[in-house]
């Protein structure tokens, strides 16, 4: 586990009190001796049950767990339990958790393979566990924290792969290692920071997001991943935060007020068929105000970027950095958007984005059909650039810009439109 992961296992304080009596009604596992022998003795399990899975209904596992260290559930279905305290655990195998609750739990296992959590909450903060494993799933499960502050989130976290399916909830980390999917969820503001570095060097996830629904700052900051992959999905703020991808990134019918903060690193990134709104917005009560978009990764890592495509995207006005003109001359213009071009190439098209600063160091850009009121070249070194239907009717900075081999002719000029050409080679 990172650092911070590891001081979260070692918190495991209980919340006590919990709204209904689902704790006065539970019976003390150690109180079903039947049950308790097997659940104890994975042997014994064996040779009473074979194959066939051993449940267990109403228990209360108390507060403590001593006697569970180091344990080994395996074929077990839980039903209708509660979970307390600190339950660290060798293994827990084959196992269904169904309509369970784990208040304020510090519930971990060194592997979990092929378990199930259906219908579960962790009614607060919580740290659900496991250090490997494979083929974890969240099915309906509530992760309802309390506390905004990002110090007191609690975590749901695994090395191994996982998924999380229409869950909710909100106030804490989301996150595994290995393969994550996030399907029909709808959460909160949640970290969701996949990856992580051990032993001196990083491990990547692959992360996938489908059809959720994210209200407040969704911060992926800051993640490594090998490839991410967001479709039909909706978010306030979506927070990149230098994330590391190592591979592609493909956003698709996405609708955001906002996706702010660069990438670490990418191969490709490929927008597709969004919107992002760019208004000033008040997260969590107070004031806020963000860049509609940033497509593009660290400069110092801009030359393993070799692929950009924005198609059919729409931005909204953002009116940040508003004195775009002082004294009929261009100045600090297009805070909406920020773009940054792919080494090989660079494509936008479909796209209207009012403000956009387009940082582009690519050998082909082509620009097809896109619409704005103000948009800055400034400094980009380009091997082929054609416009078609381009059509930025305030102003556009050129300043700085070498471009190899220019097609133009689908620029469209307006009345009034200013165009600065300073220290360029491009003659329009």
């Amino acid at each position: 586990m990172s650092t911070r992961r590891q001081f979260l296992a070692m918190l495991g304080m209980a919340s006590l009190t919990i709204t209904g009596c689902t704790r006065m009604t539970a019976k003390n596992i150690e109180a079903m001796p039947h049950e308790y022998a097997l659940l104890m003795d994975p042997a014994k399990r064996r040779a009473a049950l074979g194959d066939q899975r051993l449940r267990i209904s109403g228990a209360d596992f108390g507060l403590g767990g001593t006697d569970f260290y180091d344990k080994a559930w395996e074929n077990v279905h839980f039903y209708d339990c509660i979970f307390y305290g600190v339950i660290h655990l060798s293994l827990i195998q084959n196992c269904v958790f169904e309509h369970c609750q784990f208040p304020g739990s510090n519930f971990q296992a060194r592997t979990m393979e092929d378990v199930l959590f259906a219908r579960s909450d962790t009614l607060g903060g919580a740290y659900l566990m496991a250090a490997g494993g494979k083929n974890v799933r969240f099915v309906e499960c509530d992760f309802g924290a309390k506390n905004p502050d990002v110090n007191q989130y609690g975590s749901i976290y695994f090395n191994g792969d996982v998924s999380y399916e229409r869950c909710t909830g909100q106030y804490m980390d989301v996150s595994g290692d290995s393969v994550v999917i996030y399907r029909d969820c709808k959460f909160g503001s949640v970290d969701l920071k996949n990856g992580t570095f051990e032993k001196g060097q990083w491990i990547y996830a692959t992360v996938t997001i489908e059809n959720c629904t994210f209200k407040g700052r969704t911060r992926l900051s800051r993640s490594s991943l090998t490839g991410l992959t967001i479709r039909n999905s909706q978010f306030d703020i979506l927070k990149i935060g230098l994330s590391d991808v190592q591979g592609d990134v493909l956003i698709e019918g996405v609708q955001a007020r906002a996706m702010v903060d660069m990438f670490e690193n990418a191969r490709s990134i490929t927008i597709r068929n969004s919107r992002f709104r760019g208004v000033s917005i008040s997260p969590e009560g107070y004031e806020a105000r963000y860049r509609s978009l940033d497509c593009g990764i660290s400069p110092e890592n801009r030359k393993n970027l070799r692929s950009v495509v924005l198609e059919n995207i729409e931005c909204g006005r953002d009116d940040w950095g508003v004195n775009d003109i002082v004294d009929n001359k261009l100045t600090n213009i297009s805070r909406g958007c920020q773009i940054m071009g792919g080494y090989d190439s660079t494509v936008i098209r479909h796209c209207t984005i009012p403000n956009a600063s387009l940082m582009l160091e690519s050998a082909s850009v082509l620009i097809d059909k896109y619409e704005g009121e103000k948009a800055s070249f400034v400094t980009s070194k380009i091997g082929s650039l054609t416009l078609r239907d381009t059509a930025i009717v305030k102003a556009i900075d050129f300043t700085g810009v070498q471009v190899q081999k220019l097609d133009a002719s689908g620029l469209v000029r307006y009345t009034g439109q200013q165009i600065v050409t300073k220290d360029s080679n491009i003659n329009l």
